[in-house]
């Protein structure tokens, strides 16, 4: 079966700052060579197929073809970025989350692994043996199955296909189209499934439904578009799980060349009660339930290769999720999840979306990992879980990061939108505030590209942990509402590093160590700092530091590098720099003109100390004649210049 030849379509989502329900969508499509622009009104959800995507109105229905489909572009205003940051920074947070048609091409396997060793060496099906092929195919309300089948007993409802066996190595290549189909295999051996050009609808179920205790490898033929969605509503089945359109009892194993393309609508699109490794093919997964997955491992979930895109737009809904553990070690990850957060009675607490999702420690060493949340309390990346036993919390999930491209954006608020906090400032009651990465336990970035935006309001955080955060290496750039960077304390060695809040702290912790790298943070005009450690912990010992906000925190007599505090009471402000007496630049800081008051912070191996310096000020751009602030001499290791 081949794909028609079809028009583009370019969707951008708009009033997304808000969460998702009832979206107006601008579709940009090309008809007969020209270009125009319809507007769909009061989308709350849209389908993904091989050659179409449908946007529902209600019950009311637009389908549009497309062979290449981008989503999710966004045209904020943003006039307050070009005056707080350098002009190296700006272009780092011009990137959209893009569904498109090129995204196929990036299809890279994982290496295979070869070491006998290896836990996932029984992943990979080529380490497998088949000596048995059977063929099914089917067509409209029937199914033939043909081919090595003597050890098969087949049990056939129009479409509707059951297989027992006790045969090991057999092979299942599964072809045709039927809107009214399912595939489920009952076995005590591993077995392997073929889709070549399967497009398969089940109303009432799993599509593929793998009651195999052992694995199950999924292998999409190159060259071939395969298209699985379920039901909104499932037949149960006494004593068995059916948690998605493809389930599987077993470790699920996919690989491949092809695309697959899968819709689930009851619950999950992909899942294992074991775990899921993707290995290869092109991958889309559509997950409309509330609290749905798009891929869901319920011990682990492991991505080495391919491109997995999701898309989830329940409420509560993730994208990628393990209730264990998550490793990325490579291949193209792009997860969109628009959904709101809802209230859980049980736990008195929200539940919110997040793209990728671990109940445990999460490990990110290679591979594009690409998220969007637009909807209230959304999350990009979250890793772990906080326990509360007794009044005791326990920190359980930690985060790694190194050698990947981290690409983050949310838009959605917090719920409830105002905090709610006692009579000594504490914040009390349940919330779900959105955060681009978050890690209850530990958040180490080692190397790679790490890049967050959150835009949607107060409480959208770029980098949080609930306890220290370490950073070794790699590109950093968080720039959101709330804080930069929010963690129980922060240790950097290395690394170039952009803390950005537009209404809070860059840097918010009760401790912060530099030892190495470059650290640049930026906070909030209304009495916010760019590095605010709760008068606690700020040690220098290495790199460079600059920091701008309303107040700054002074350095800490534990620190072996020289330091600046200059305090400037004038709102006209545009930019603050660190001279030598000469008036050679040192670092240059841009500053908004809606600073009442500015705080600035620098500290580098060029401050020396007994060597003499200037503070100057710029009314409108650097390239105009500066205004000598403050004239000194480091007489110390630490200087604070004027007051707050």
């Amino acid at each position: 079966m081949q794909p028609k030849r079809l028009l583009p379509v370019t969707l951008c989502l708009l009033s997304v700052l808000g969460g998702w329900a009832q979206r107006n969508v601008y579709v940009n499509e090309e008809v007969n060579g020209y270009n125009r622009v319809r507007i769909v009104n009061g989308v709350d959800r849209i389908d993904f197929g091989r050659d179409s995507l449908t946007m529902w109105s209600g019950e009311a229905a637009a389908t549009f073809a497309t062979p290449a489909v981008g989503m999710m572009s966004f045209h904020e205003k943003d006039p307050w970025r070009g005056k707080v940051m350098p002009e190296r920074y700006l272009a780092d947070f011009d990137y959209d989350i893009v569904f498109e048609e090129a995204d196929k091409e990036l299809v890279r396997p994982e290496p295979l692994a070869t070491d006998t060793a290896s836990v996932q060496y029984d992943d990979f099906v080529e380490h497998s043996t088949w000596t048995k092929t059977v063929y099914v195919n089917y067509d409209d309300a029937d199914v033939s199955v043909e081919g090595d089948t003597d050890s098969l007993t087949v049990t056939r409802e129009s479409g509707h296909l059951t297989i027992h066996t006790a045969a090991a190595g057999v092979r299942y290549v599964i072809s045709g189209a039927s809107s009214d189909a399912s595939f489920k295999l009952y076995s005590e051996r591993k077995a392997c499934l073929v889709l070549n050009d399967a497009d398969l609808t089940n109303p009432y179920g799993p599509v593929i439904n793998s009651q195999l205790k052992k694995r199950l490898f999924i292998v999409i033929a190159a060259g071939t578009v395969n298209t699985l969605t379920d039901g909104d509503a499932y037949i149960k089945v006494k004593g068995e799980d059916q948690r998605g359109c493809i389930f599987a009892e077993g470790k699920l194993c996919i690989s491949g060349e092809g695309q697959l393309y899968v819709t689930g609508r009851k619950k999950c699109g992909i899942a294992s009660d074991e775990y899921v490794h993707i290995i290869g093919g092109f991958i889309h997964v559509a997950a409309h339930a509330p609290k749905g997955k798009a891929v869901y491992g319920q011990e682990n979930v492991m991505i080495g290769g391919g491109v997995v895109r999701t898309f989830s737009d329940g409420a509560a809904g993730k994208g990628i999720a393990s209730d264990s553990l998550l490793w990325i070690t490579g291949g193209v990850i792009k997860a969109v999840t628009t959904g709101d957060a809802v209230w859980e009675e049980a736990e008195e607490d929200y539940s919110s979306c997040c793209a990728v999702k671990s109940a445990w420690d999460m490990t990110i060493t290679g591979g594009a990992i690409h998220c969007l949340s637009t909807g209230v309390g959304g999350k990009g990346i979250s890793a772990g879980t906080l326990l509360d036993e007794n009044g005791k919390k326990y920190y359980n999930g930690t985060l790694t990061i190194g050698g990947a491209d981290i690409r983050v954006r949310t838009t959605g608020t917090r719920i409830p939108l105002e905090k709610q906090e006692d009579g000594h400032g504490h914040k009390i009651g349940a919330s779900a505030s959105p955060k681009c990465i978050k890690s209850i336990g530990k958040l180490t970035v080692n190397s790679g590209t790490v890049c967050v935006r959150g835009s949607g309001g107060m409480a959208a955080e770029g980098l949080e942990t609930k306890r220290q955060a370490e950073i070794n290496g790699g590109i950093i750039r968080s720039y959101c509402v709330d804080d930069g960077l929010n963690s129980s304390g922060c240790v950097i060695n290395g690394g170039d590093v952009l803390l950005c809040s537009s209404e809070n702290d860059g840097f918010d912790g009760s401790s912060l160590k530099v030892n190495g790298g470059m650290l640049y943070t930026v906070g909030g005009a209304d009495a916010q700092m760019g590095i605010d450690t709760d008068g606690k912990t700020f040690e220098v010992r290495g790199g460079e530091v600059v920091g701008v906000g309303s107040l700054s925190c002074n350095l800490h007599g534990t620190s072996t590098q020289a330091a600046v505090v200059a305090y400037l009471k004038k709102s006209y402000v545009s930019g603050v720099a660190l001279a030598e007496a000469d008036g050679t630049i040192i670092s240059a800081i841009p500053t908004p003109s809606d600073y009442r008051r500015i705080g600035v912070f620098f500290s580098s191996a060029a401050i020396r100390e007994g060597g003499s310096y200037r503070i100057l000020s710029y009314k409108e751009s650097f390239a105009d004649t500066p205004t000598v602030e403050y004239e000194f001499t480091m007489d110390g290791l630490f200087v604070m210049l004027g007051s707050k």
